[in-house]
């Protein structure tokens, strides 16, 4: 398929700093290499999985990869947390396996242990309102302030004020950070866990087990995709268009 300069520019025109950055985890996580021109002519997220799966260059397998990191995972829990293996199944909930006082740190152990790379913990909802909430006074009241001091006090004083506010939002981030403990989008259940696993790491897992199927590669950069960018997995079809189906620029 032959693109006009001129299209090739439009369509790049769609791929902003969000896009690139997931571009990145995906070719890390797979292991691959996009070509320009192959992301101008990739339109779908079923058509990324095609050509991701084109590239991979391991053995095919018999064996499900889903599977193998299930065991892995179950091992691991049971080796981490002493967790009963009956408790261990696909449905089982991951609010009941880890608790919100010590998930931190079982989420670090869990990487640790299995060598494995996992999307970072998100802010409860309610957290992420309080930081909107922080940045609306850090930017606004220092803006009415330096209006107001700049009349009698000169442009120094409010701009003084504005670099302090931002200061102060800076390090209340930071004091907030431990408070990051909510599971990624999509990432519920055991089930869930294992998938996301599979996604985030199969370049290293198929190096060592082999592939199975391009189904599984559809489904693993769904559930990549709707981690990464906390969208809903429902909403990451395989005909959804990459990227402006995702909201993401």
């Amino acid at each position: 398929m032959v693109l006009l300069e001129a299209d090739k520019i439009q369509r790049l025109h769609l791929f902003g700093e969000d896009t690139w950055d997931l571009l990145h985890t995906i070719e890390g996580s797979f292991g691959v290499k996009f070509a320009e021109d192959e992301l101008v002519q990739t339109k779908t997220i079923r058509e990324l999985a095609a050509c991701i799966w084109k590239k991979l260059g391991h053995p095919l397998s018999e064996k499900c990869l889903s599977a193998v990191v299930f065991y892995k995972l179950r091992r691991t829990f049971i080796t981490l947390f002493s967790i009963p293996r009956a408790r261990i199944t696909p449905e089982t909930s991951l609010r009941e396996l880890m608790a919100w006082n010590d998930r931190r740190k079982r989420w670090r152990e869990i990487q640790d242990h299995l060598r494995f790379v996992l999307p970072e913990l998100r802010w409860p909802l309610w957290l992420v309102a309080l930081s909107i909430l922080v940045v609306g006074l850090a930017f606004t009241l220092p803006v009415v302030g330096w209006v107001r001091l700049a009349s009698f006090a000169g442009s120094a004083s409010g701009l003084f004020t504005l670099v302090a506010a931002i200061c102060v939002w800076v390090l209340l981030l930071k004091l907030l950070s431990p408070l990051a403990r909510t599971f990624p989008r999509s990432c519920e259940s055991f089930g869930d866990l294992v998938k996301l696993t599979l996604a985030r790491n199969y370049a290293r897992i198929a190096s060592e087990y082999g592939v199975s199927n391009e189904q599984e590669v559809l489904l693993a950069l769904r559930q990549l995709v709707s981690a990464e960018e906390s969208i809903d997995l429902r909403e990451v079809a395989p005909d959804t268009l990459f990227p402006e189906g995702l909201k993401i620029y």
